[in-house]
């Protein structure tokens, strides 16, 4: 019974998880001008819109993944530059936000030892763990990750495009590193600190 319902949370937790940040991302993009992002129906609370198998599997089983591309639009925004670092950083802070919000919550599910109570606290420790490390991997600046905008904040346009060329082979490493354990040991340090951090908070 707690296998099934360690399963149950991961993949609830997964798919809360990738909506939230997919939503936060696509509904800021919009707030800054972004007119195509709300016609392509990105601005959408709707799991569908947000759901990628690969980024889904790797984040349940790897605890590391992505959610389904959210193509914004710079072109719509006042301050390009600053457009680009908001949609890459901020979907990412609001993640780190909840982490912490659900961390106080997470107290409430310890006093019962009910198998809904069990559940809850499954759900909620699995969504703090997930949110946290969504936002440290998609903080890297490639493509399908959140990041990928910073390319184009930072860098030059030139050097922006030809990077973005590799995105798909990118992509393809940041798999391999995690199938195999390579890149969560670089990532898992991190996940530590910031696990303390909201521990402690």
């Amino acid at each position: 019974m707690n296998a099934i319902l360690s399963y149950l949370a991961m993949f609830l937790a997964a798919i809360i998880v990738v909506t939230v940040a997919g939503f936060s991302k696509a509904y800021i993009s919009y707030k800054l001008g972004d007119k195509q992002i709300k016609a392509m129906g990105k601005v959408s609370l709707n799991p569908k819109k947000h759901f990628e198998i690969i980024g889904f599997i790797m984040l349940v089983f790897f605890q590391y993944g992505w959610c389904a591309p959210i193509e914004t639009s710079s072109m719509y925004y006042k301050n390009r530059k600053m457009g680009n670092i908001l949609v890459s950083v901020l979907p990412l802070g609001i993640c780190i936000f909840l982490a912490v919000i659900l961390k106080n919550v997470y107290a409430l599910f310890s006093f019962s030892h009910s198998i809904l109570w069990v559940f809850l606290s499954k759900l909620i420790n699995m969504l703090i763990i997930y949110f946290v490390n969504f936002s440290i991997l998609n903080i890297i600046p490639i493509y399908p990750l959140f990041g990928e905008k910073l390319f184009q904040a930072i860098l030059p346009p030139s050097k922006s495009f030809k990077l973005s060329q590799y995105g798909k082979v990118l992509q393809m490493v940041i798999i391999f590193l995690l199938l195999f354990g390579l890149l969560q040991k670089v990532l898992n340090i991190i996940s530590f600190f910031i696990l303390k951090v909201i521990v402690g908070i």
